[in-house]
């Protein structure tokens, strides 16, 4: 293994493709899953207008606090901004292997470019 591996950051601007489904592991640890999609726009020179390109799917993955935050905070079709590292997994999926992108989110929020928001601050307990 390497020592001192680069992280591979990632930032999402999308929107939140499904509602977030929270968890707990069985070391009751909260996790919260939810999917967004992403779309880039760009200006046809030729009409004048703006275009979609295709949209892709990423599924997100949020752990302990920040799971618990996201779950009360956001829904479906949501404007958000997403910040955390790509993972690249490969699994078996009906006899077939199949590869799946994920980011393990380190912050989550709305996209204050296309909506407001209203802060909650959330106390800090600290662990004895």
């Amino acid at each position: 293994m390497l020592e001192n591996m680069q992280q591979n950051t990632v930032t999402l601007i999308g929107a939140m493709a499904t509602d977030v489904v929270l968890t707990t592991t069985d070391e009751g640890v909260a996790l919260a899953r939810f999917r967004i999609i992403v779309s880039n726009r760009r200006l046809d020179r030729r009409t004048s207008t703006w275009v979609n390109s295709e949209p892709s799917f990423l599924a997100v993955a949020c752990w302990r606090r920040l799971a618990e935050n996201v779950a009360g905070s956001l829904q479906r079709g949501d404007p958000v901004l997403v910040t955390g590292r790509l993972k690249v997994r490969s699994v078996q999926r009906n006899g077939r292997p199949t590869t799946y992108m994920e980011v393990e989110a380190s912050s989550v929020g709305p996209d204050l470019n296309r909506t407001t928001a209203t802060l909650a601050r959330v106390s800090r307990t600290v662990a004895a």
